[in-house]
């Protein structure tokens, strides 16, 4: 249960804020992602009180949405549309595509399996076994940034090597 005595900060702002936030945020966001946002917000602000004090809330409460919606937006611009391979219907008109699931996973494991070790293990760990790059820098013994830097290596080399799958899979030139 919440003790808004323990933050009294945090209940003030959210008094204070909450309805002009929303508003702020329904007008940017897609209405099914605005509470998810918000709530990371508040989340972020209660967070935040327990270290440390908050001279300007709502100042605050404004740069931390600013670069939510901004992270929400580059996230859905990076990731391609997805298409679902698993419902097709043999009835349907439309072809299926060329390349069936089975053959596009040999595809991925093949790229895989061309990245330097490093690379893939950092890449592996991270976006397939959903591991935090800095747990993987710890345990590897390695910097943040070496980590961060071998993911971004893997994802370039597995883009150049998947083009031609990705494009002849989703029928894009």
């Amino acid at each position: 249960m919440y003790d808004a005595t323990a933050h009294p900060d945090w209940t003030e702002a959210y008094a204070s804020y909450a309805a002009e936030l929303y508003d702020f945020v329904r007008t940017r966001v897609p209405a099914p992602e605005v509470d998810d946002l918000l709530q990371d917000v508040w989340t972020s602000l209660s967070t935040t009180l327990e270290t440390q004090p908050i001279e300007q809330p709502r100042a605050w409460l404004y740069r931390v949405t600013r670069n939510r919606i901004t992270d929400l937006y580059r996230r859905a611009a990076a990731r391609p549309a997805i298409q679902d391979v698993t419902d097709y219907d043999v009835a349907d008109d439309a072809a299926p595509p060329e390349t069936d699931p089975v053959t596009l996973g040999e595809d991925i494991a093949a790229a895989l399996d061309l990245l330097p070790p490093k690379q893939r293990e950092v890449f592996v760990r991270n976006a397939l076994d959903g591991e935090t790059l800095r747990a993987i820098a710890a345990d590897l013994g390695i910097p943040l940034k070496t980590a961060i830097s071998r993911k971004g290596y893997a994802r370039a080399r597995l883009r150049d090597l998947l083009r031609e799958t990705y494009e002849e899979y989703f029928g894009v030139e």
